[in-house]
């Protein structure tokens, strides 16, 4: 009876260090739930969680543990839309009709080696790594800088992880030419942070999901870094079918709209069937190849080597690429 008492107590006290330990994670999962009475009471408990085991220093071995593994800021909750744009043009130049005698030169790409290679940053949620490690098979006149990819991340929810203040780091830190990105797969929320929407797809969450995209790509622009946005691929299953179009339409808009410096890479119909179906397999150079993964939605590494290739093709349109 008393080593049964002993033990739960053991076990209490175990749980309770733990909480201490993990207080600082505890909180942000409580903020980032769905608003409701859960949600209020897990706040009500972790806020003095986090209170006592800041007063005590056990927040220092998990924070020297994220530093370690480049998560510092794992557990901040920012949830600001970090956008600088350059102001719009209210009015467009007005266009002169006088003739012109001679076509101007179309202006010479700019040459990249081995030796002066593209630099590209691939960036976005779990659809990312799989292309972004195929352009880094590529190699040669291409130099991936870095492949970053976030489970369950997206430009929607910002309070899970922020990429508006990851993508204004990255210009700084990395010196990219090109930002390939891959978003949207984990957008299809009724709730985005940092902005009151309606459901996901109503006129209201388009709006602010495209002027995130566009702001984007504006931030990006203006400082010299062309954009490459990833379309969603077609899924198998009912469910992403209906969500991932209505962000493939707004990816694909943006790209449109700032067509000289960025550009959308269609991965829908590159992956799809003659008949325009979800495809496991595709044949590649004559043999039947699994491109997808059994999920359904990610890709194989045979799957990323053709989106990888689309980009290539997309990047040859702004540069000479020379192995």
């Amino acid at each position: 009876m008393f080593a049964a008492y002993k033990g739960i107590v053991v076990l209490t006290l175990a749980l309770f260090l733990a909480a201490l330990l993990q207080a600082e994670g505890l909180r942000k999962q409580a903020e980032i739930q769905p608003s409701g009475f859960q949600r209020d009471v897990a706040l009500r408990v972790t806020k003095p969680l986090v209170s006592f085991s800041r007063a005590l220093h056990l927040t220092t071995p998990r924070h020297e543990l994220q530093v370690a593994i480049g998560r510092e800021n794992e557990d901040r909750i920012d949830t600001q839309v970090h956008l600088n744009l350059p102001p719009p043009a209210t009015t467009p130049p007005m266009r002169t009709h006088k003739p012109k005698p001679h076509e101007p030169a179309k202006p010479v790409k700019p040459l990249f080696t081995s030796a002066h290679p593209l630099r590209v940053w691939v960036a976005g949620d779990s659809l990312a790594q799989v292309p972004g490690d195929a352009l880094e098979r590529i190699g040669g006149a291409i130099d991936v800088v870095g492949v970053e990819s976030r489970l369950s991340t997206g430009l929607a929810r910002t309070d899970l992880y922020n990429w508006f203040t990851r993508i204004q780091q990255a210009p700084r830190q990395l010196n990219p030419d090109v930002v390939v990105f891959s978003f949207g797969a984990d957008d299809a929320h009724d709730y985005m942070g940092g902005a009151h929407v309606g459901p996901f797809g109503s006129p209201s969450w388009v709006a602010e999901y495209r002027r995130r995209v566009d702001g984007v790509t504006r931030e990006l622009n203006a400082a010299g870094i062309r954009v490459v946005w990833l379309g969603l691929p077609i899924p198998d299953g009912p469910g992403f079918k209906k969500s991932f179009p209505v962000v493939n339409a707004i990816l694909e808009g943006v790209a449109h709209s700032h067509a000289k410096d960025a550009t959308y890479v269609d991965t829908w119909h590159r992956l799809d069937d003659f008949h325009g179906r979800y495809a496991q397999y595709l044949r590649i150079h004559g043999k039947l190849t699994q491109i997808r993964a059994s999920d359904g939605v990610h890709y194989t590494q045979a799957g990323g080597d053709l989106v990888a290739a689309q980009v290539v093709a997309q990047l040859r349109a702004w540069y000479r690429l020379k192995s």
